[in-house]
């Protein structure tokens, strides 16, 4: 017969108090009840925890010892639940997510500034990707969710729309592109342009929207990070389209932008997670304020 924990709790009533009735009174048993369990677990151990008379209870040298034991038993039981309750209210636990560079760099560092305090116990991971390479990072459970500008209708994964990331032109303060209150596509056309290379969603999309236009897209410069990028416009080699959610965090000195004046000149930010697994309570946590925060922008 094993030891439950029930009679452990019933040992440490009595081991505190010295006294059965008060003991019963706690653990709301009556007293005979309370003195079988002490019995049955004096039989399991087959020892003597209580030297007991009349008028005195008292603990035995190894029933000193058991409760020392004990003791260390019950906090640790007691530290198990406080800490499965925390993780069942996404108050603990790890959470690893996977972005698009320009999300990563934007629109999760404004999660993560009200997350993270909300949160403490949280470990963190963030692994800026590609599109296609978040996906697989979720798809193989190295990443809880991805945070990509397109929606997938693959049977594995399960994506829900969360914000609008509008294009914007970038341009030196001194451009004549500063005069124009708004900015179309075709103004873009008479200067030469700076784009990230087609291994990009955004230069994609920017190539879908020259597409429309009827016209192909040839950037006068093509990089692959977009510090590069920026120094290039910085220095009047030609502008350049990023995302609203990227330009808001970026370092601008010395340049403007323009929302581009188009109905499609946008990225759809979606949420990505695997369609069968239930998600853990820290990523349902993290998904409200996703949407708290995209809500917020507007």
């Amino acid at each position: 017969m094993n030891i439950t924990f029930r009679q452990i709790e019933v040992f440490l009533a009595v081991a505190r108090s010295l006294s059965f009735s008060q003991a019963a009174v706690a653990c709301h048993l009556s007293q005979p009840a309370l003195s079988a369990t002490i019995k049955r677990l004096e039989e399991t151990l087959s020892v003597k925890l209580f030297e007991r008379t009349t008028r005195q209870v008292s603990l035995t040298d190894v029933g000193l010892e058991f409760q020392r034991l004990a003791e260390h038993l019950s906090d640790s039981v007691l530290h198990t639940q406080v800490r499965i309750k925390e993780y069942a209210a996404g108050k603990r636990g790890r959470l690893s997510i996977a972005a698009g560079p320009s999300i990563a760099a934007g629109f999760i560092p404004q999660v993560l500034k009200v997350f993270g305090p909300q949160h403490p116990d949280v470990e963190i991971r963030i692994h800026d990707e590609l599109s296609d390479t978040c996906l697989e990072m979720v798809r193989a459970g190295k990443a809880d969710i991805a945070l990509t500008p397109a929606m997938h209708t693959d049977s594995d994964l399960v994506s829900v729309p969360l914000f609008k990331d509008y294009l914007v032109v970038l341009f030196p303060l001194a451009h004549p592109l500063a005069q124009k209150k708004t900015v179309r596509w075709s103004d873009l056309q008479a200067y030469p342009q700076v784009a990230v290379n087609n291994r990009s969603n955004l230069r994609q999309t920017i190539n879908e929207q020259y597409r429309a236009l009827g016209a192909d897209f040839a950037p006068a410069y093509e990089v692959a990070q977009v510090a590069t990028m920026l120094g290039l416009i910085h220095a009047g080699l030609g502008v350049g389209v990023l995302s609203e959610s990227l330009v808001e965090r970026a370092s601008l000195d010395g340049l403007a932008h323009r929302k581009l004046n188009s109905r499609s000149a946008y990225r759809r930010i979606c949420t990505t997670v695997l369609a069968h697994r239930a998600p853990p309570p820290v990523l349902t946590a993290f998904l409200t304020l996703c949407k708290q925060v995209a809500a917020a922008r507007g």
